[in-house]
């Protein structure tokens, strides 16, 4: 099996997205605090406090998120998070360039992408290290591409920044167009660059969180079972 982690990793101080608090962890209980209780060969335990926005690191999009009476993210079918997927490059462009339906059809083209009914699309925008100067600055997902995913009739798509949506555009276009049609998206995947397929399984399940409005996954593209 050949497996490629497209996850960022996570540690107490990250800040995924500006507007969003930092990942905090913090001891609960420690080896030498508990190991007092215990007998040998035991040496106590250690367990951890974690406190993060559920939109941390790679995550996954609830369509509660922009939508009240959406699904939240432990009623989204599991099956919509894992399946065939497709990448689509674009990280050609320049970072103040958006990302539009014409570049991401050009690319379809060139690569000979066959983008099928029910899979999984993964853009590649940015070429430099996730969170890098500049990456928080790089344009993502113009308008009209949330139409051009719409009509592949796909089910999910994810991409390496932390918002789907131009930061700038405050109506959220894609997110409406997408997870008001039970579209499901993914945020902050990474290691793009690392693939050596175009096609290949993707698996990006949630925590099973009851009524929040993301979670973060551990995003695996398996290029050969």
């Amino acid at each position: 099996m050949k497996v490629v982690d497209l996850s960022v990793v996570l540690y107490d101080g990250l800040v995924s997205f500006p507007s969003h608090p930092k990942v905090v962890f913090m001891d609960h209980v420690t080896h030498d605090f508990s190991k007092p209780r215990y007998q040998a060969p035991c040496e106590g335990y250690a367990s951890k406090t974690i406190i993060m926005s559920d939109h941390s690191g790679t995550h996954m999009d609830a369509p509660y998120h922009f939508f009240k009476d959406g699904w939240t993210i432990e009623q989204i079918p599991v099956e919509a998070t894992m399946g065939n997927a497709v990448l689509v490059d674009v990280s050609q462009k320049s970072a103040n360039e958006p990302v539009t339906r014409d570049l991401v059809e050009e690319v379809v083209r060139r690569d000979n992408l066959k983008v099928k009914k029910d899979d999984i699309v993964l853009f590649r925008c940015w070429p430099g290290e996730w969170n890098a100067a500049g990456f928080h600055d790089c344009l993502s997902l113009d308008p009209s591409v949330a139409s051009w995913v719409v009509e592949q009739q796909v089910k999910a798509i994810g991409l390496d920044l932390p918002n789907a949506d131009i930061n700038t555009n405050m109506q959220r276009n894609v997110h409406m167009e997408l997870l008001g049609r039970n579209i499901m998206i993914f945020e902050n995947v990474v290691n793009l660059e690392k693939l050596t397929k175009k096609h290949f399984y993707f698996m990006g399940t949630p925590l099973n969180l009851k009524g929040m409005t993301g979670s973060p996954i551990r995003a695996l593209a398996i290029e050969e079972w």
